[in-house]
């Protein structure tokens, strides 16, 4: 056992309990994906809470707010959490980081960002950094995208498809994703050559086959923005 003075003559600080981090995004199937990712370190990381279509109500140590489908309202719904406090960092999940994004993400008050691309332990490891105060994903954040691996439709692809059902237009999509409105219109053309329909009314009925119904909290935000411009 190791006496009070071997203690006062290390250099590391203690290590200290597992990460407290709550899981946010809009849908229930993402979270699901992102606690078994990180189920295997739970020495390390603790999910305290599942937000879905909100802020986190419970103290944490670290938000983790997966992208999927939402970044312009993902950066909003961030700096509800700055100015609320209840977390203590809150962290971009997504694909790539475009330099608008990643912008916006700091000027936001987000503490990092994190490609989905990194493993599970890589991720974690992430999280650590973060809550020891650096800040991943902005002083050099790769641009490239993770790629699916296999999927009827890869994960760029429900993205797009998650947000036609929510009955975006082309441009909106582009806006809420940081892409061109013709990245935007391909994307659109795969979804429904993969789906085997010719319309956004079409793919929008075949969302809920991939657990990705229109979820009723981003419906009632679309429908207040809607009323408000």
């Amino acid at each position: 056992m190791r006496s009070p003075q071997d203690a006062t003559t290390d250099r590391e600080p203690p290590a200290r309990c597992p990460i407290r981090v709550a899981l946010v995004n809009d849908y229930e199937i993402i979270l699901r994906g992102l606690h078994a990712m990180l189920a295997p370190f739970r020495e390390r990381v603790v999910v305290v809470e599942h937000e879905i279509g909100g802020t986190p109500e419970r103290s944490a140590d670290v938000a983790l707010f997966d992208t999927f489908a939402g970044r312009r309202d993902a950066l909003e719904r961030a700096a509800r959490m700055a100015r609320e406090g209840v977390v203590d960092h809150v962290v971009m999940y997504t694909w790539d980081a475009v330099p608008r994004f990643v912008d916006e993400a700091r000027d936001t008050g987000v503490s990092a960002v994190i490609l989905k691309s990194v493993a599970g332990h890589e991720l974690v490891a992430q999280l650590e950094e973060v809550v020891a105060g650096a800040r991943p994903g902005f002083d050099d954040p790769s641009r490239t995208p993770r790629r699916g691996h296999g999927e009827v439709l890869s994960l760029r692809e429900q993205e797009v498809l998650a947000l036609l059902a929510l009955g975006y237009s082309n441009p909106e999509v582009a806006e809420e994703l940081f892409l061109s409105v013709d990245t935007v219109k391909t994307y659109v053309r795969r979804v429904f050559a993969k789906l085997g329909v010719n319309n956004r009314t079409s793919a929008a009925m075949l969302a809920a086959e991939y657990d990705l119904a229109p979820p009723p909290d981003r419906l009632a935000r679309r429908s207040r923005a809607a009323a408000s411009s």
